[in-house]
């Protein structure tokens, strides 16, 4: 066990970092001391991320770029018993000022260094771990040249963040303090869900992608941006804490550039998950670099120094391939899980934290879809699927009060955070991308689905009656309700759509009772989402689709009349209830279309209900029969 100080550690490969080291199942119990700046927000940081019982963390309260690091005696003492210093800390912030750049990252270098020195005369330290990044030009055999004295022409925050590479690398060489570097490229969600909390790196090309500022791609086809995963790059650290013997080395944290997407292919990538035109040329990095610094390239909000993240050559792998082979690591890019990636990036830019919910619900993905889930109770899982101008974020009000039951609010393909299906058919498209996420999850479910996800799960229920025990059909769209609009009509409209038109729409189809009963905050999430013109155009293909009455197509005269039940809004000006449907369970509530939004108890109330009945259908063994 290795007792561990621990800059940055809240920060986005930071979290995953703590993970690593402290779950069970980590390599060791490792005993961890973080450095914070608010013990109150350390704890709800904890909580979020699953960490809060964890015996191994231990916060201390300081700051970066005070003198001491900010910490007190009982903090300076333990930082003082620690056998490795891991020195992540710093913000993902190009446009950085001087001051800021110089305390954040070269001052708290010199605390850093200053520690370590400390702790290596008085005990003998271990390894230092500094992270930098992959524009850093410094290694073991060039650090003492003396023509490294500046680095005339970088932006502030790159300039300071190599200034403190270079420092730490002289003075802990000179002290005989093993060091290992790692430069990570452009750090990017997990390689399983893709979720990406920082909207910096990656996130600055999807915005001028989506925002129709990226016509030509930046270097063209032979630059390309180096992109790693958060939690590949604290699999690594979490290796280099492992080495009994360390010894000085740096770390590329990134891809080979044959086998990674240029800058065209991923403008285009970009550009087709956002769903707007991809780049129809290049131009020269220079060029654009200095258009950007003008006056009306700044009116842009494309930060010039984002360009400097651009690569047009390899990098040294060796070391890093070592330390993955005796690791059994891989810290390869996944492509599959890019386009999940573009997706939560493109919804954090519309809504920020506006639109993540509070601790409970947890980010994953269940196949293609983006979920926000909560693992609590033994009844039957419950899967919710939204309608139109939504997602699970509307839901989450109705999720949150499903007690005793696992629960999954998805964002259905092109909504939310999960990227569009791009099938030819719409509605197959939506159908094959449930099936797939329920296929996955591998037990028998109760999906509880509104309006048009209400339509899908119908689908789903008669193309796989084995995974679904029960349905609670929420206002299904179960016929045209409208003549078929085309998309780009629709996709134009939504996009000059204001809060005035929004609620005007909102009652005059009836999917609120009164002005009264509408929630601000579903307001705000829809003028929000319907910034993004990927949620634009989906919701414009989605609306076109639902015009055509070939796209329904269901036999409600097979279905189950104990597995279904329909709840139907009374005030809906829109949908009614097909004749080919009433044999069926039906409960009426005076309401509008959209009340599992603005009644959400009563609609968990139903759902429970209809869950607990589904849920107790067992057969003599008391297994589950639905297979």
């Amino acid at each position: 066990m290795a007792h561990i100080f621990i800059t940055g550690g809240t920060g986005f490969i930071g979290r995953h970092v703590l993970r690593a080291l402290s779950l069970p199942g980590s390599w060791a119990p490792h005993q961890l001391t973080v450095l914070v700046r608010s013990l109150t927000r350390f704890h709800s940081f904890l909580q979020k991320e699953g960490l809060e019982h964890s015996p191994s963390i231990r916060p201390v309260k300081g700051d970066l770029s005070l003198p001491s690091l900010g910490l007190d005696d009982t903090g300076l003492e333990l930082a003082g018993q620690a056998d490795i210093l891991l020195h992540m800390g710093g913000p993902m912030d190009i446009g950085l000022g001087p001051e800021e750049a110089e305390s954040v990252f070269f001052r708290s270098s010199e605390e850093m260094v200053s520690l370590a020195k400390r702790v290596h005369q008085n005990r003998g330290l271990k390894h230092f771990i500094h992270l930098v990044g992959f524009k850093s030009p410094y290694h073991e055999k060039n650090a003492d040249l003396p023509e490294h004295i500046g680095h005339p022409g970088e932006p502030p925050y790159e300039n300071r963040k190599l200034a403190a590479d270079l420092y730490i690398r002289r003075e802990l060489y000179r002290e005989g303090i093993p060091l290992s570097v790692v430069n990570p490229g452009v750090v990017i969600g997990d390689s399983a869900t893709g979720v990406t909390e920082q909207t910096g790196g990656l996130g600055i090309l999807v915005d001028s992608v989506r925002r129709g500022l990226m016509p030509l791609s930046p270097g063209g086809a032979g630059h390309w941006l180096p992109l790693v995963h958060a939690d590949h790059s604290a699999a690594f650290i979490a290796a280099l804490v492992r080495e009994e013997k360390p010894g000085n080395g740096t770390y590329f944290l990134l891809d080979e550039k044959n086998g990674s997407p240029d800058m065209r292919d991923l403008a285009g990538s970009i550009a087709k998950e956002v769903r707007v035109r991809g780049p129809f040329g290049a131009m020269p990095l220079p060029l654009l670099t200095k258009a950007l610094r003008t006056k009306w390239g700044r009116k842009t909000g494309i930060p010039a120094e984002s360009m400097n993240f651009i690569a047009d050559g390899d990098f040294p792998l060796a070391s890093k391939q070592a330390v993955e082979r005796k690791y059994k690591l891989v810290t390869g890019l996944n492509r599959d899980i890019l386009p999940g990636t573009i997706a939560d990036l493109d919804y954090r830019l519309s809504h920020g934290e506006a639109g993540l919910p509070d601790a409970g619900f947890k980010p994953g993905r269940l196949g293609k879809l983006a979920v926000w889930s909560r693992q609590e109770g033994a009844g039957i899982p419950v899967v919710l699927l939204h309608g139109t101008f939504s997602g699970a974020f509307p839901l989450l009000p109705a999720a949150s009060r499903l007690t005793g039951h696992p629960v999954y609010a998805a964002d259905l393909p092109g909504f939310g955070r999960s990227p569009y299906h791009h099938a030819c058919d719409v509605i197959a498209g939506y159908v094959e991308a449930v099936t797939g996420a329920l296929m996955e999850l591998g037990q028998p479910v109760v999906l509880a689905s509104h309006s048009f996800g209400g339509l899908i799960a119908a689908k789903v229920m008669e193309q796989l009656p084995g995974y679904v025990r029960g349905a609670v059909l929420l206002q299904p769209a179960l016929h045209a309700a409208h003549a078929g609009v085309p998309a780009w009509i629709a996709g134009t409209y939504m996009k000059r759509m204001t809060e005035r038109k929004l609620v005007r729409k909102l009652l005059e189809s009836g999917s609120f009772a009164d002005e009264g009963e509408i929630p601000q905050e579903y307001v705000r999430y829809v003028l929000r989402d319907l910034a993004s013109p990927r949620v634009r155009k989906t919701n414009a293909d989605v609306f076109a689709a639902l015009g055509n009455a070939g796209a329904f197509g269901l036999s409600p005269g097979k279905w189950d009349t104990g597995k279904v039940r329909l709840v139907w809004g009374e005030l809906d000006r829109q949908y009614r209830l097909p004749q080919a449907f009433r044999h069926l369970p039906v409960t009426q509530i005076l309401a509008g279309h959209q009340f599992p939004i603005s009644h959400p108890d009563r609609t968990a109330e139903l759902i429970l209900e209809h869950a607990g009945h589904c849920g107790s259908e067992r057969d003599g063994k008391g297994t589950v029969t639905a297979f």
